[in-house]
């Protein structure tokens, strides 16, 4: 029995696509078919994409690469700009290095740039320091001086010291061996003609002179009357 208004049964059995007539007609209410529905006779969009693992890699591989040139060129352009000449208008900046001033610890000077007497070394304090420091040898070959004192190495640089304050030119050098010393002082005098010059007696009348003090300065103290010339070689 066919219902009114409403489909027979049959055609509500039927599959979706065909058509309305056992023919293969086209269906009755003119819906569209799928060819017609996607439109025209171009190739159809596909419905989903599939990439393999290599592709996905190769692409991946070749975004850093291009990222890794785009890095370079920046950076290179980045160092040609900041190595880039400087403007003309640019006044150049000359440094000019002031040597320091050397300053000695302890000292003062006056303005014009001298010590004041008062801190001023006796002209006689560096020949005296040098007489004492067993180095120091101001003898000529040839010439004879006057040895004074053969002293202890304890009272040698005491003995020095006083001849100096007291006027006599003494130095402290080697005796006959390097563990011996001896006081000599100077002027010398080559020969005879020298020794009776003014100079020479002068020096042996200081020589007395200067040992009596010596004598008087300290008990166990001799005078350097045993003083003799002595040539040096």
């Amino acid at each position: 029995m066919v219902r009114r208004g409403s489909p027979a049964l049959y055609e509500l059995m039927r599959k979706p696509g065909q058509g309305g007539s056992a023919g293969g007609d086209a269906p009755a209410d003119g819906a569209p078919t799928g060819a017609s529905r996607r439109g025209g006779t171009g190739p159809a969009l596909p419905d989903s994409f599939e990439v393999s693992l290599g592709k996905a890699a190769a692409i991946a591989a070749g975004c850093i690469v291009l990222i890794a040139i785009a890095y370079g060129i920046g950076v290179q352009r980045g160092r040609s700009v900041s190595k880039g000449p400087a403007s003309p208008d640019a006044t150049p900046v000359v440094e000019v290095a002031v040597p320091p001033t050397p300053v000695n610890q302890g000292s003062t000077t006056t303005p014009g740039g001298s010590a004041p007497a008062a801190q001023r070394k006796p002209a006689g304090t560096d020949r005296a320091t040098s007489a004492t420091d067993n180095t120091v040898d101001p003898r000529m070959k040839g010439v004879k001086y006057y040895v004074l004192a053969h002293p202890s190495s304890e009272r040698a640089a005491e003995m020095v010291e006083f001849c100096r304050e007291n006027g006599l030119e003494a130095f402290l050098v080697p005796d006959d061996n390097a563990l011996l010393r001896k006081i000599v002082v100077l002027p010398g005098y080559r020969d005879a003609s020298e020794k009776n010059s003014p100079e020479i007696k002068a020096l042996e009348a200081k020589i007395r002179s200067v040992g009596d003090k010596w004598k008087r300065s300290s008990r166990g103290n001799k005078d350097f009357s045993d003083a003799y010339p002595e040539l040096h070689r």
